[in-house]
């Protein structure tokens, strides 16, 4: 399964679903450019190592909707396709019918359910990815930091903060594990922002130099922040955003 460096859904009537494979992970690029939930592309890739209780031949494929297809599958491999054809389920067994290399099987309905979820949901709800490695938050332009100019730097897991501000470790590694790197989004979707809002922004630097701006665009009732290099608004409940934008520093009295 490692071997896809590709993936194409297509449909009758709605936008083809179209992944590619970066050097480390799955992305969509179609109709949603995005980084895509990994579990869902490997969810989608596993049909090539299920089995069926039926092989039948393909010379009638009205009979099992095959004609007419619901969904088209095709898993590449440098520019080489494998397609997998899904037909309508049988009623006795509750399986789809579906064809392969002149083959008619009969399979679990999961496989087609799972490629056919809408795309925004196969999108990937944390809002850093595995491989961003963090090396600082600057919170210094939200308004509840602007007198402190708010900045925690990790190096090594040991985590460090500006002048005037004091933090402990244990309580640092536990806001960063459990807000933003095992805190999936509620929700996301493609936003169209207007930028002549004056929404408040924080800023992410990587370990490679890479600089994420996120946006917030709403505290209450739910936190929405909005990562601009993506143009995807991630949905928080209020009371975990509010801890994602406050981590536990202290105001030195020296």
């Amino acid at each position: 399964m490692s071997d896809f460096d590709s993936i194409k859904v297509d449909f009758p009537s709605r936008a083809s679903v179209i992944f590619k494979k970066s050097t480390e992970s799955w992305n969509m690029v179609e109709p949603i450019k995005g980084r895509a939930d990994q579990f869902s592309v490997q969810k989608i890739i596993s049909i090539v190592a299920t089995s069926s209780s039926e092989k039948l031949p393909s010379n009638d494929l009205a009979k099992y909707g095959l004609d007419k297809p619901t969904m088209n599958l095709k898993l590449i491999h440098k520019g080489v396709e494998e397609e997998f054809i899904f037909g309508t389920y049988n009623s006795v067994t509750e399986d789809q019918y579906l064809l392969y290399k002149d083959n008619v099987y009969l399979i679990s309905g999961s496989y087609s359910e799972s490629a056919s979820t809408q795309p925004i949901e196969l999108i990937d709800k944390s809002p850093l990815s595995k491989s961003e490695q963090i090396k600082d938050f600057d919170f210094s332009r939200l308004e509840q930091w602007k007198s402190k100019k708010l900045k925690v730097t990790r190096n090594n897991n040991e985590w460090s903060a500006n002048e005037g501000n004091q933090l402990k470790q244990s309580d640092m590694a536990e806001w960063f594990d459990m807000t933003w790197v095992k805190n999936p989004a509620k929700s996301v979707e493609k936003f169209a922002i207007d930028l002549r809002i004056p929404y408040k922004s924080f800023d992410i630097h990587t370990t490679d130099g890479k600089k994420i701006t996120f946006l917030r665009v709403q505290e209450s009732p739910e936190t929405q922040l909005y990562r601009v290099d993506e143009g995807l608004l991630y949905h928080f409940g209020s009371d975990i955003g509010f801890t994602m934008l406050n981590p536990p520093v202290e105001h030195s009295n020296k």
